[in-house]
């Protein structure tokens, strides 16, 4: 199985999938994950934390941006082998069962779903906390959970003061320009094109979709041009 893993800053490594990418917050004696992936991620992520080093063990808690497939598809398989506690974000209790009914173009975003979950082999995972925005986590010196509601209704991103650096989910996506997802997969677009401005203005040097082709330190500055357009 083929992965592509990268060192995005010396204590953060990107796991990018076919469609979407995880990431491995690095501390000393823990490991966390953001999200899951989709087809084939499992075996990346097992394959990545080997490469560092670093025990199934290691790896302590699993945080989910929001409940679509491409995030949630290895959750249950990869808390039991590793052990790690996941977060959730409540909200989307309905999109981690898998029994979310979607409703106007979104009603695509659901077919997708059924047909990937029966594809993978969707088992819904056991979620230990359900968190919510302003919630304040114990990893990688402190993560404090931001709602970005819209894409999904409990979506959100997880900050860190500290290092300046926010993972944002599905808020937008990265490829030769910024994107916002399109409204098929959204719960609620307006709140969407919100969710992105408040993105864009938070007070941080770096920002991690998961999402995207190629990712520098350029990622905040075009995220607020972006910002800027749409705000006009």
């Amino acid at each position: 199985m083929r992965y592509s893993m990268r060192y995005i800053r010396p204590d953060l490594v990107g796991i990018r999938g076919w469609f979407v990418s995880t990431h491995l917050l690095l501390g000393d004696d823990e490991l966390v994950l953001v999200d899951t992936g989709l087809f084939g991620d499992f075996k990346r992520i097992q394959r990545a934390v080997a490469a560092l080093g670093r025990h199934p063990s290691d790896l302590k808690a699993i945080l989910l941006t929001h409940g679509h497939l491409d995030h949630t598809a290895n959750a249950a398989r990869l808390r039991e082998w590793s052990g790690a506690k996941l977060y959730a974000p409540a909200g989307d209790e309905l999109h981690v069962q898998g029994r979310y009914r979607y409703s106007g173009v979104a009603r695509v975003c659901g077919w997708l779903e059924g047909v990937g979950r029966g594809l993978v082999g969707y088992r819904a995972p056991e979620v230990d906390v359900w968190v919510r925005g302003g919630d304040e986590l114990p990893f990688w010196g402190g993560l404090r959970v931001i709602a970005l509601p819209g894409h999904t209704p409990g979506h959100v991103g997880f900050l860190s003061k500290t290092k300046r650096l926010a993972f944002v989910g599905d808020a937008f996506a990265m490829s030769w320009r910024v994107a916002l997802p399109p409204p098929i997969f959204n719960t609620d677009t307006l709140q969407v094109r919100q969710s992105f401005l408040d993105v864009a203005g938070a007070d941080v040097d770096f920002l991690v979709p998961a999402h995207y082709f190629r990712l520098d330190e350029t990622v905040v500055d075009r995220v607020r041009n972006k910002a800027l357009r749409l705000s006009r």
